[in-house]
């Protein structure tokens, strides 16, 4: 907001200089970002009277004026075509030097002489438009310097934080100043001379039920002349960056910036009368305004409208109406001043793209009290600038007017919050500089109620401000907290991070850290065309739009980041939340049926354990209080070359046994037992970025952990990834759920038996299978069963596959026979091919 000091003068007496009260009001709360000097300063330029004016003899487009200052005429040379003999000018002489660096000097323009320069607005640096010479009013003295006539003022630039409402206006910074700096402040008091007929028989208003308006004034003046404000309004008006309309318009801006009260004028000849003049309500479903500004804006029944009585003629607090609104030919006005809520104002700016000064001051609350005598000043204003009578009386409608809240205030208090024994004295001194009434004091505790142009003041707190800010801050002494430096509780995420980091910044893997928000684009490429996420309402952009339900998306915008900078070798992770839609809205399956008794209770079709409400360091939520789920996620991507590039070393690309390998080395470094790794069902939502024959599902103890496996070729083109890439995705719930503690034996004394054996045996029997049925038939005697062969080709039918496994025979109690290992060696043969149909190719034994 801009505010002119000397405008504020005529508020405050006793104020020093512009910059010390600047720095006064800073140190308050109230930051002037910057004070601006005005007027004009310059050597050698003067006022003037012309005398004559006759055309160039050797332009059209010059004149020749003879302009008289102090002592002989002058002879101008000028372009300007607004100036008459008679008029007072602005004349600059030869030695002045115009902002700019513009140096004035007598010089032959055609053929004539000038003797130096008439000056506009613009050239003397006091405004930014202008339509010709500036021309001085008929009773300024010529022969002065222009400084002495126009004088100068301080501008101050001030910040307003949201909450100070009453600093919107000059009224308003006057009465800070009065307070932090304890000058006198003196209310203005208008008188209006009403001297027109009842104001009951030229208008009325009513305020509809609902509309958010609590009070509503309104007076009409009659017989107005419209017409220019005087120079000393445009300025002040121009100072404040406000444009000067007419002098009607202006006098509704003057009062607005000098009482922070937005006023408006209609034109009373263009209201129609329907019962009532005027009508605060709600608009229509279908109405429609034409504002000032020329443009047609559509209402909805959220947007408060004073209407006449047929159709609204303003958006209340926010802009007037062009069919009413106040021209040349207005003869009759009727001048508005109210208090409307400010939620209602807000939504109303905010949905037609309307802003205005007066929009901008009913947002953050307007005086109630003051709407009267706000509209008693403009009225006075216009009968002084415009002529013209005022009606006798005022329309002065309320509904629900807010009241003034009490406040219970205690000294102790005071003193506990700033730190400093505040005297009672002092607190009663500073609520009366800010205009708070103090009802009853007793014992230190005080009933106190706010003034009604301090909406801010609500709580003993907010008071305690008051205290702070009007004693000063320098005031209070700084001292250095005592504080015990303590490490910091871990918290409950702290050992689930540092085991992942160590494990994965072990096997070469760099963390990322990416938004918890992706584009729609991303989101459905891991769970599906037109699935449905946690969308936010207002994202930053469509990149940002959806909450994350898996990390893999972000990985692979990651891996596209580096390729497109030539860089190929690239391993990362991600420890980090995702979210889903809560319960009702379940995620599909990975594809995997879980195992009876799996626990899938509240976790959609997952088949992961239930989780527990996710507080401050918490794995994740479980969406039963209407949240999203939230659950936390361990994921990882694998591109580049097996090993560093050098001579003794192979080529290889990273394959999927590389990302089972990490994948193996986390479900260890967490003391788990190794995963299984199960085939992708057809029906699997995972296919549809995961490559059909290379991915799997990571089971843990029957549950589903996590899923692993190539990028789907498709995924890779629309990413424009030329080499294979590798994920795996981990639940963090799961992982640390299936930790299981870790037993130590004694190493046998006595020796192995070994024996090798071959079979055929369908595909579709899983390898774990294989090894559950070995070991099921004598856990203590087979130590250990691995496969070191598997063949597909020449000899072995369709659908089947050949195995060669080593079983590894120890007893820890004594040395087993031959006879003993042959006979159970036996048994397994004969298990695999009852249970799976295998046909045994071949035997051998160490």
């Amino acid at each position: 907001m801009l505010c002119s000091f000397n405008w504020l003068k005529e508020y405050v007496t006793g104020l020093g200089a512009p910059k010390a009260a600047a720095e006064a009001l800073t140190m308050s709360g109230a930051e002037v970002e910057a004070v601006h000097e005005t007027g004009v300063s310059v050597a050698n330029v003067v006022t003037a009277e012309v005398l004559t004016v006759v055309k160039h003899p050797n332009a059209d487009k010059l004149s020749v004026c003879d302009v008289k200052a102090d002592g002989a005429p002058f002879s101008i040379v000028c372009g300007a075509k607004n100036m008459k003999p008679g008029d007072k000018v602005v004349l600059a002489l030869p030695g002045a030097e115009l902002p700019g660096g513009f140096k004035i000097k007598k010089s032959r323009i055609r053929g004539v002489e000038s003797e130096g320069m008439m000056c506009s607005e613009v050239e003397l640096g006091i405004a930014k438009t202008s339509e010709g010479i500036m021309i001085l009013p008929p009773d300024t003295p010529i022969g002065r310097n222009l400084s002495d006539v126009l004088g100068s003022d301080s501008v101050f630039e001030l910040n307003v934080t949201p909450n100070r409402a009453d600093l919107l206006s000059i009224k308003g910074v006057a009465r800070e100043l009065a307070a932090v700096t304890g000058a006198q402040f003196k209310d203005k008091e208008t008188v209006v001379n009403e001297e027109g007929g009842p104001i009951e028989g030229l208008a009325s208003v009513s305020i509809s039920g609902g509309a958010p308006c609590a009070r509503y004034c309104a007076r009409v003046v009659s017989g107005v002349t419209i017409g220019p404000s005087p120079d000393a309004v445009r300025k002040r008006l121009e100072a404040a960056g406000i444009r000067s309309i007419n002098n009607v318009v202006d006098a509704t801006n003057y009062v607005m910036l000098e009482t922070g009260q937005p006023l408006h004028a209609f034109d009373l000849s263009k209201l129609t009368n329907a019962n009532v003049m005027i009508n605060v309500r709600l608009a229509s479903d279908g109405e429609t305004i034409d504002t000032i500004d020329g443009k047609a804006r559509a209402l909805d029944p959220s947007m408060l409208v004073i209407a006449d009585g047929q159709r609204p003629v303003a958006l209340a607090g926010v802009m007037g109406g062009r069919d009413t609104e106040v021209t040349d030919s207005t003869r009759d006005i009727l001048l508005e001043a109210a208090w409307f809520e400010p939620s209602s104002i807000r939504k109303t700016s905010k949905k037609t793209g309307v802003a205005s000064e007066s929009s901008y001051r009913f947002e953050r609350g307007v005086d109630i009290e003051g709407v009267r005598s706000a509209l008693d000043m403009a009225a006075a204003m216009i009968v002084r600038l415009a002529g013209g009578v005022v009606a006798k009386g005022v329309i002065d409608v309320s509904s629900a007017r807010p009241e003034l809240t009490q406040i219970r205030f205690r000294k102790k208090k005071v003193d506990a919050l700033l730190g400093i024994a505040v005297a009672g004295e002092t607190c009663l001194d500073i609520f009366t500089r800010i205009g708070v009434r103090v009802e009853s004091a007793e014992d230190g505790v005080y009933v106190v109620t706010p003034p009604s142009f301090r909406s801010d003041l609500k709580s003993e707190t907010d008071l305690i401000e008051e205290i702070a800010r009007i004693h000063g801050y320098g005031n209070i002494p700084a001292v250095l907290p005592a504080a015990r430096l303590t490490h910091p509780a871990a918290g409950r995420l702290r050992p689930l991070r540092d085991r992942v980091a160590g494990t994965l910044t072990g096997a070469g893997f760099d963390e990322v850290v990416n938004y918890s928000f992706v584009s729609r684009r991303l989101f459905e490429m891991t769970e599906g065309a037109g699935a449905h996420g946690v969308e936010l309402l207002n994202p930053l952009s469509d990149e940002q739009a959806v909450m994350r339900a898996s990390l893999v998306p972000s990985l692979l915008e990651n891996l596209c980041y580096n390729l497109q900078r030539k860089t190929e070798d690239v391993r990362i992770y991600e420890l980090a939340p995702v979210f889903a839609l809560p319960l009702g809205f379940n995620p599909p399956s990975f594809g995997v049926p879980a195992p009876m008794g799996a626990g899938r209770e509240g976790r959609g079709e997952l088949g992961l354990p239930p989780l527990t409400k996710g507080g401050r360091g918490g794995f994740a939520s479980d969406g039963t209080d209407g949240l999203p789920v939230e659950s936390w996620k361990i994921s990882g991507l694998m591109h580049g070359p097996r090993y560093a590039g050098g001579w003794n070393v192979t080529k290889d690309w990273v394959d999927f046994y590389d990302c089972k390998g990490v994948v193996e080395r986390l479900f260890d470094g967490f003391g788990a037992p190794l995963p299984v790794m199960r085939p992708l069902l057809p029906s699997s939502r995972l296919l549809t970025f995961l490559h059909p024959g290379k991915s799997a599902v990571i089971m843990l103890n029957g549950k589903e952990a996590g899923y692993i496996g190539e990028a789907h070729p498709e995924v890779m083109a629309r990413l424009d990834i030329k080499r294979p890439v590798h994920v795996f995705e981990l639940d963090a719930a799961t992982i640390t759920a299936g930790r299981v503690m870790t037993r130590y034996a004694a190493v046998s004394k006595f020796p192995e038996s070994v024996r090798d054996i071959a079979f055929i045996i369908s595909d579709s029997v899983p390898y774990e299978n294989i090894v559950e049925e070995i070991k099921a038939l004598d856990a203590k005697l087979i130590e250990s069963v691995s496969v070191f062969d598997v063949y597909y080709g020449s000899g072995i039918p369709s659908g089947s596959r050949s195995m060669a496994l080593r079983i590894v025979y120890r007893s820890s109690e004594r040395t087993l026979t031959s006879a003993e290992v042959d006979a159970l060696h036996a048994r397994v043969a004969q298990g695999l091919a009852d249970r799976f149909k295998a046909a045994v190719r071949g035997e051998k034994g160490s």
